[in-house]
């Protein structure tokens, strides 16, 4: 096997790996209700015990039938299967290994650099979405962070500002009136809805970085080595997010009758906390 194909099949590997958390993680991590757009707060932060399951709390079959549309619930119930599996054996085991090993400060700096990463994506959403002030502050955060904080791995900013502007295409697309769409769960992708799957993809297209680190052209990227690192920021911060919903996971896993019922649930909750957040702020700039 010559090494351009073993290369290959690493990107793969990596490509797998991050996209299996993005969803099966990412779409259970719940908004904060004093600042839904956010969507940094998840599960974990919730109160989760045996005598009270949260997110079973007036349950509505009917009702959220119609609230969450899942056409191909069949299909999406064996993907759903098939992702348990690979977090099982993958995911889950490293986070606890990352979660008894790491130190804090370290785990703060994973999270640093990787929002100062995502940063650009930020910018450009929020310009789309009419957020001039919103872009401008992000872009300044990103740019001191960048050149006075290794690259973002110490928020040197938070002193000035501790608020950071999270923006996605799924945010933009709500803001401009497209629907949620039906529930997607997609194998090695997870939870997702048509307009979430469209967001997804336009986000991973319009970061610079990941363009100037595939660009084999720069003198000291001939051979794209720096992808690389790209892949690996990537790995990192999926065990870090993971290890944060360790005990919430195990607990929907424990107290749900039907944990794929509970995780589309806990998805088109967020997506409703994020339209409504938009809406508010839409009210908000026109009084």
């Amino acid at each position: 096997m010559n090494l351009i194909v073993k290369s290959q099949m690493f990107k793969i590997l990596l490509f797998a790996i991050y996209f299996l958390f993005a969803t099966n993680v990412g779409a259970i991590d719940l908004p904060s209700p004093t600042s839904p757009e956010a969507g940094i707060e998840n599960i974990a932060t919730h109160d989760l015990n045996e005598s009270h399951a949260w997110w079973a709390d007036n349950f509505d079959e009917e009702k959220e039938k119609k609230a969450e549309p899942d056409p191909l619930e069949p299909l999406n119930r064996t993907f759903f299967s098939f992702n348990r599996v690979l977090d099982g054996i993958l995911l889950k085991p490293l986070a606890i290994m990352y979660n008894n090993t790491m130190a804090d400060p370290a785990k703060t700096g994973v999270n640093n650099f990787v929002d100062n990463a995502f940063a650009p994506v930020s910018v450009f959403n929020s310009g789309l979405q009419g957020e001039g002030e919103r872009a401008v502050e992000t872009l300044c955060k990103f740019a001191v962070n960048t050149v006075f904080g290794v690259f973002g791995l110490i928020d040197v900013t938070k002193e000035v500002s501790n608020e950071r502007h999270y923006a996605t295409f799924n945010q933009t697309l709500a803001t401009w009136g497209v629907n949620t769409g039906p529930y997607l769960m997609i194998p090695c992708i997870g939870p997702s809805s048509f307009r979430g799957a469209t967001g997804m993809l336009a986000d991973w297209a319009m970061n610079p970085l990941y363009w100037i680190m595939h660009n084999k052209h720069r003198m000291h990227n001939k051979h794209r080595q720096q992808m690389y690192l790209w892949y690996a920021l990537y790995g990192v911060d999926i065990i870090n997010r993971r290890s944060k919903l360790i005990d919430a996971l195990n607990d929907i896993e424990k107290n749900s009758l039907d944990p794929y019922a509970t995780i589309r649930s806990i998805y088109f909750q967020k997506q409703a906390e994020m339209e409504r957040e938009i809406q508010a702020r839409k009210y908000k700039s026109e009084v």
